[in-house]
């Protein structure tokens, strides 16, 4: 009687142990400090420059789009795009708010990546010196950041950098599309 009480106790926990990944809650990450990355990535921009971009340049940064759908700027880009505008202002650099098209580059007849006229002309009117664009991209417990800084006389990537962020409830959150607002059904028709 032992023996098969033995076995059948062998036979559950074998049962169980195949079972346990069914029941395995993997932990939640934990946000960080999304400021602080957005400050390091600006720092690092600006270790990174391949030329000069004196202090007190005007610098112009576009919300940061995702990389799964180009057309959509979501909760995270906005908020990253305000923090880096923060940081490069207490550089000493003089960030102006400006309505940039989602894709500031597009092709050329020769195939060459340029910014639009449009928006080279209105960049020039203001007296940019550099463009500020980036994406992101969420992963399962990681978002996947990339900024570049684009010199408007060349059009050329003057520095570049990447780095993540924990995908946490808060970033998570920034990174879904808002729920769409539903009105409230209209009143009964009065009773006659």
């Amino acid at each position: 009687m032992f023996k098969k009480q033995l076995l059948v106790l062998a036979v559950i926990l074998i049962m169980l142990s195949g079972c346990s990944r069914f029941f395995y809650r993997q932990a939640e990450t934990e946000d960080g400090n999304l400021v602080e990355l957005s400050y390091n990535g600006v720092s690092q921009l600006l270790l990174n420059l391949r030329q000069p971009l004196p202090k007190g340049s005007v610098v112009v940064i576009n919300s940061l789009i995702n990389v799964d759908d180009l057309g959509q700027t979501l909760a995270f880009g906005r908020i990253v795009s305000d923090q880096l505008t923060s940081a490069f202002q207490h550089e000493g650099y003089i960030v102006t708010g400006m309505d940039l098209p989602i894709e500031m580059f597009v092709k050329n007849d020769a195939g060459i990546l340029q910014i639009p006229e449009k928006t080279l002309a209105a960049l020039n009117n203001i007296d940019a010196k550099a463009v500020i664009i980036g994406s992101y991209a969420p992963g399962r417990n990681t978002i996947y950041v990339s900024l570049r800084v684009v010199d408007i006389a060349s059009q050329t990537v003057i520095s570049s950098t990447d780095y993540g962020v924990p995908m946490g409830p808060d970033a998570k959150a920034m990174t879904l599309p808002p729920l769409p607002v539903t009105p409230p059904p209209p009143p009964p028709p009065p009773k006659p």
